[in-house]
């Protein structure tokens, strides 16, 4: 009898172990999405360029060309650069009139951001199509979804189950500024 007491112990402290392992990891993980979610674009970031000879300078809008992407980054009112994929972001100008008139609100004008990154495998998506069904729509070279920039990132082909989600923004001081973080999920 004293051996199967023992026995009822041992299995009663393993059961027990695992729960709170279990309910530790559950917080972790909550931990961990409430960091991520605070360290992607939020309302008042600036948008910079993501690369090249203006990487970390503000984007001018007055010098995006229609249907001409530039890839950039949120810069958090501190003077941060947001690191990490889930935060570049592709910068289109629409030409003038073709933006769905439901999305004005949203948009600095013209000029439209919505996640550079797929949302069927990640891949960055920063180029826009020049024939057939692609031709003026961001177009993901990796697998050939295909996004509509007047739409707001909507889904027009492709192996991606959902458009890219957009990032708010508004014209500022002549700056791209984040009214608010992105309208989804970011990525796959």
């Amino acid at each position: 009898m004293a051996e199967e007491s023992k026995k009822v112990d041992k299995q009663r402290r393993m059961l027990l172990s695992a729960g709170i392992c279990g309910c530790v990891g559950a917080a972790l993980g909550a931990r961990i999405e409430h960091v991520k979610a605070a360290a992607t674009a939020s309302a008042g970031d600036t948008l910079v360029h993501f690369q090249g000879d203006n990487e970390g300078q503000p984007i001018d809008p007055t010098n995006l060309a229609p249907l001409e992407p530039v890839l950039a980054r949120p810069r958090a009112s501190s003077g941060e650069i947001r690191e990490g994929t889930e935060n570049i972001i592709t910068v289109i100008r629409v030409p003038a009139g073709e933006l769905d008139s439901g999305l004005e609100d949203m948009a600095a004008g013209d000029v439209v951001a919505v996640s550079a990154v797929c949302t069927h495998q990640g891949c960055l998506v920063s180029d826009v199509g020049t024939f057939g069904t692609a031709e003026g729509k961001l177009a993901c070279t990796c697998h050939g979804s295909i996004f509509e920039p007047r739409l707001g990132g909507e889904r027009v082909a492709g192996p991606a189950k959902r458009g890219l989600p957009m990032l708010p923004i508004t014209l500022e001081s002549d700056r791209l500024v984040a009214t608010a973080g992105f309208t989804g999920k970011v990525g796959p």
